[in-house]
């Protein structure tokens, strides 16, 4: 029956998304289908997350679909989403009106026990990770009788893995990582609504009615950030920002969560940013952020993410030894963790 399922589950994400996926089962399985892929490494539950599942496991009051939004807001809490993979994604331009962003294997999909051990010692991970561990916990809570099962769902452009979920009463897909939009990563950090759970089938409307429960007492953005556009209504977007700023410090956000809430805020602003990416120098390996630089009022500036500050600047005199303007027009090679 689950091999029905997965089966199924394909059908349900091709017709809900625009974007080819495949399914990425751990390594032992046996079903072979060509939008099938067996994973290059075995799956592992990490160690901070560890005595989450046992006690999740002995938990006899939460349904097993409670224990899996517990899981999600783990991983949110205590993660974050590590932009350095992007830094070495590579530019095909070789079609003008398709340009396109290549994943490189070396960081995080293809590792060795090198990597496993350097990754331990902090709290970065990238949607592969996310995914692979995430979604062996689910399957370590599944007890008999329960048809769920959770695999991997990769774009088969690897840019991005989620979790897919599915049983005989729902499918759905589970994304704490989107990066194209504020992740639920930082959303969870800010208390806010969490929208990365897609629901394709819902037939006993468990997962409907758990993440409406959860996301009914949440708001969509912050209190704050809402009652600060009314300093727009004196057109200064500048003051605006550094107000934003301000409203952010007491969440201790990390560079990547305060990167994606300022340019949607850039965003709302029609203001269109580039990114500039900064060496951090304080880790043991070479770890580079996303910072965004616009144009606004004939003025050029600078949103530096791991000082959370907003200036005034010129990118001709931005220390060229720790902000990169193109780094995929390079080749690096890294491989750590």
């Amino acid at each position: 029956m689950k091999d029905e399922n997965i089966k199924r589950l394909y059908a349900e994400v091709c017709n809900h998304y625009e974007e080819s996926y495949r399914i990425i089962l751990e390594p032992g399985r046996e079903l072979s289908e060509e939008w099938i892929e067996y994973d290059t490494v075995e799956w592992e539950i990490e160690d901070r997350l560890k005595d989450l599942v046992n006690e999740l496991k002995n938990n006899k009051e939460l349904t097993f679909e409670e224990k899996i939004l517990e899981l999600y807001k783990f991983i949110g809490l205590n993660y974050i989403y590590d932009d350095n993979v992007l830094f070495f994604f590579k530019k095909d331009c070789s079609d003008p009106e398709n340009v396109k962003y290549i994943a490189v294997d070396f960081y995080g999909r293809i590792i060795d026990n090198v990597w496993k051990e350097n990754r331990a010692k902090h709290n970065r991970r990238v949607c592969y990770e996310f995914a692979r561990f995430y979604a062996k916990a689910i399957n370590e809570l599944v007890e008999d009788g329960n048809t769920a099962e959770a695999c991997m769902l990769g774009l088969n452009d690897n840019t991005h893995y989620i979790v897919g979920l599915t049983s005989d009463e729902y499918s759905l897909a589970l994304d704490i990582d989107d990066f194209n939009k504020i992740k639920d990563l930082t959303r969870l950090k800010l208390g806010l609504t969490i929208n990365g759970i897609t629901i394709l089938r819902d037939e006993s409307k468990k997962f409907i009615n758990l993440v409406n429960n959860y996301n009914q007492d949440k708001l969509e953005d912050l209190e704050e950030s809402v009652k600060a556009k009314e300093i727009l209504e004196s057109g200064n977007a500048i003051q605006y920002l550094n107000r934003i700023i301000e409203i952010l410090k007491p969440y201790k956000l990390d560079a990547q969560g305060f990167m994606e809430y300022m340019k949607a805020k850039l965003g709302s602003l029609d203001i269109d940013t580039d990114r500039v990416w900064k060496k951090v120098t304080d880790v043991p390996e070479k770890t580079h952020v996303r910072c965004l630089a616009f144009d606004y009022d004939n003025k050029k500036y600078l949103l530096d993410t791991t000082e959370q500050t907003l200036n005034e600047i010129n990118l001709e005199d931005l220390d060229k030894n720790i902000f990169i303007l193109n780094p995929e027009e390079n080749e690096y090679q890294y491989y750590g963790g």
